[in-house]
């Protein structure tokens, strides 16, 4: 007989160890969790990433491969290591001379994307809130529960035998949107006495329905979480796309300020060339005494300011260069270059839409229609509209918030036992229905909760008015910076020509006699100024017109162009208004 009981009591203690390795089977690894939410938050960030952009990528929340890799070969690079493989980028031509990166603005674009860490960050509040909308969404769906338990236990008693007993239940619940609630139970119990072989089995089951009459019964008050999860996502991708056009603005302009320094080292440098050769004539004059010596004394001072002004010219470029490197996201010791070719397109540019009467405000729509076109497109602006729907639905759920507990409720429930004495189940089932009331005699929280959304619903109108009084303001700012930009281009343009007539022409008359050095001296001086602002000129129209269109919200990035046809937009907005 104690053989028998150990044996069956090992057979217990065996088939606990397979149930609790099943359990232990059951668990979410790090692992699972890290794959089943990365799966469950690029599925719904992608759904909603195309139904705001119309894109058609994948949304991908994870920190490219090469940003690293990349600096780290800048790295090794600046530290003179030898053999350093650059690694490549998706739509980077960037090419390599004398270990020495040479980035065009396309170029800089696509790196700034890959290594800004705001533009990360914003990418992973997006993954962020699509892992709060997979919650919400889970708390609609059914959800299981279940028990396992298991116990051996004895006296000392002799008369008194081993019992072996466990049990084993599973439950569900399933939340509707409509509030009602229903719950289930199904639980087992089963008991063996080891030594006489009896042995008693149980069965019970219950099902729970509640459906709230009152507070909490509205469709809209019980997916309000929901709703707002959506909004959130929504939100955030607009955000995200909002701080791409801001962004696309910001590398834009600090390359060709980078550009514009280095084009003044080379104005410098050039200025400094001319006084040099300059000084060279005027001494060669004075030893002939062709030339006072106060003249030649002049040609060598401004020779010196010039070699001073190629110093202070140097420091300022490589000053622009390492803040545009961390702008895009790249270690300042980074040795890097900006394609000098992108100033001269820029120009060529800007020169035959001068010349042909195409660029400035007539490529943008007239005031009214360019607020217009703002208040429909910006996101930003979109964002703040939203935001005020939230407000009052979230004035809904404060109102429901104040009324009765009032809901009807339903169960029923088996129970069910089975021995060894018995053929058959036997026991009983019984219901039952009922409502449940909680009389609203106490509210103080949810009366302050009412208030405070009412405040909210017209802080909500206040920033709208704000944001659209803001938008506006920079919309006519913005087209006239871009008129005020055009016709600076259009002055230094003159400029230019008369100032390097007027060098042409005093540099001839001095070797004739005709003029002094201090005519030379200032034409040359103004020449250099107005060489630096034309290049400022050309450099601020483009970047206004980029700020124009940003502040619009017509900025559209993509590998292909940088916005949509204007003209489009400018209808859509006119069918809109009727």
């Amino acid at each position: 007989m104690a053989a028998m009981l150990h044996r069956r009591g090992w057979i217990f203690f065996t088939l606990l160890g397979m149930a609790g390795l099943l359990a232990l089977t059951a668990c979410m690894t790090p692992e699972r969790a890290d794959r089943e939410a990365g799966e469950a938050g690029t599925r719904l960030a992608t759904a909603y990433w195309q139904a705001q952009t119309g894109c058609t990528n994948t949304f991908d929340v994870s920190r490219p491969s090469e940003a690293l890799t990349l600096r780290l070969a800048l790295m090794a690079v600046a530290r003179g290591d030898e053999g350093v493989v650059f690694p490549e980028i998706p739509n980077v031509e960037a090419v390599v001379v004398d270990d020495v990166w040479r980035l065009s603005l396309a170029d800089a674009l696509n790196v700034a994307a890959r290594n800004d860490r705001q533009y990360q960050r914003l990418k992973e509040d997006i993954f962020r809130t699509a892992l709060d909308l997979d919650s919400q969404q889970f708390l609609f769906e059914t959800s299981f529960t279940g028990l396992l338990l298991g116990w051996l236990s004895g006296n000392t008693d002799s008369s008194r035998s081993a019992e072996a007993s466990g049990s084993a239940g599973v439950g569900f619940r399933r939340q509707f949107e409509n509030g009602s609630v229903i719950m289930g139970n199904l639980a087992l119990d089963v008991a063996h006495l080891l030594r006489n072989d009896w042995h008693s089995i149980g069965l019970t089951g219950d099902l729970t329905m509640t459906i709230p009459l009152l507070r909490g019964s509205g469709r809209d008050v019980v997916r309000e979480p929901l709703t707002q999860a959506e909004r959130n996502l929504m939100y955030a991708i607009r955000r995200f796309e909002h701080y791409r056009q801001t962004y696309m603005v910001t590398v834009t302009s600090g390359f060709f300020d980078v550009l514009k320094c280095a084009r003044l080292l080379r104005n410098a440098q050039d200025n400094e060339t001319f006084l040099t050769d300059n000084n060279k004539r005027a001494t060669m004059m004075f030893e002939e005494a062709r030339m006072r010596s106060i003249e030649a004394d002049q040609a060598h001072s401004d020779l010196l300011s010039a070699s001073e002004g190629v110093v202070s010219a140097r420091r300022y470029y490589e000053e622009r260069l390492d803040v545009f490197k961390l702008t895009i996201g790249l270690p300042p010791e980074s040795r890097i270059e900006l394609d000098a070719l992108e100033l001269d397109t820029l120009q060529q540019a800007i020169e035959g839409a001068a010349n042909e009467g195409t660029g400035g405000e007539r490529m943008f729509p007239d005031e009214p229609d360019a607020c217009a076109l703002a208040l429909a497109q910006r996101l930003d602006l979109s964002i703040v509209y939203d935001a005020l729907g939230d407000a009052e639905r979230q004035l809904k759920v404060a109102a429901d918030a104040l009324r009765a507990d009032v809901a009807l409720r339903g169960t029923a429930r088996s129970s069910q036992v089975r021995t060894s004495d018995d053929s058959r189940f036997s026991g009983r089932d019984n219901w039952g229905t009922g409502i449940d009331m909680d009389l609203p005699w106490n509210r103080r929280r949810e009366r302050n909760n009412y208030k405070r959304q009412l405040i909210a619903v017209e802080q909500a109108k206040r920033n709208i008015e704000e944001q659209e009084d803001v938008i506006k303001a920079a919309v006519r700012n913005g087209l006239r910076s871009l008129a005020a930009a055009e016709a600076a281009y259009k002055i230094q343009v003159a400029a230019l020509h008369v100032a390097e007539k007027r060098v042409q022409s005093n540099t001839l008359f001095m070797e004739l006699g005709l003029s002094s050095m201090r005519d030379v001296l200032e034409a040359q001086s103004a020449l250099l100024r107005v060489q630096n602002n034309l290049c400022a000129a050309v450099i601020a129209w483009h970047i206004s017109e980029l700020e124009l269109r940003r502040d619009m919200g017509t900025l559209v990035i993509s590998e292909t162009r940088l916005w949509r046809p204007m003209e489009t937009l400018i209808e859509g907005v006119r069918e809109d208004n009727g």
